[in-house]
């Protein structure tokens, strides 16, 4: 039991400590995208627009796209942590490492797809529509 609440606490604690060092990161990141040198440096690669703007059907497409490929990896992380958390626990059990080994095979050939769609997609909109999403 105290061996759980360790665990929990020391899980908490680098989540939160690693939450405050992405705001830190972020408002640092904030004053660099705020620069005049920086704006100006978009404004010569992608224009004024900034490249797709959002509220063309081109740009629909393009978040779409990328908001289900972006979505789909989150599913193969949490899909791996469950076979590695599966094989981890599995206490000798072979067929509990086969299943683990499974997950871990057919999420693997998912992400291959994934990021052989993402590829193919990347193309076709770059050649049709002329810029990248």
């Amino acid at each position: 039991m105290f061996k759980k609440k360790l665990l929990s606490f020391i899980m908490l604690s680098i989540m939160t400590f690693s939450l405050a060092g992405v705001v830190n990161a972020q408002s640092g990141i904030d004053d660099i995208l705020t620069s005049d040198e920086l704006k100006k440096v978009s404004t010569d690669v992608y224009g004024e627009t900034g490249g797709i703007p959002k509220n063309t059907v081109q740009g629909i497409v393009v978040l779409v796209i990328n908001s289900i490929l972006s979505l789909l990896g989150v599913i193969f992380l949490i899909i791996i942590l469950y076979a590695g958390f599966l094989w981890m626990t599995a206490g000798g059990n072979d067929d509990q490492v086969g299943k683990a080994k499974k997950l871990m095979t057919n999420s693997i050939i998912g992400i291959v797809i994934i990021v052989g769609a993402y590829a193919i997609s990347y193309f076709v909109l770059d050649a049709l529509i002329g810029t990248q999403g």
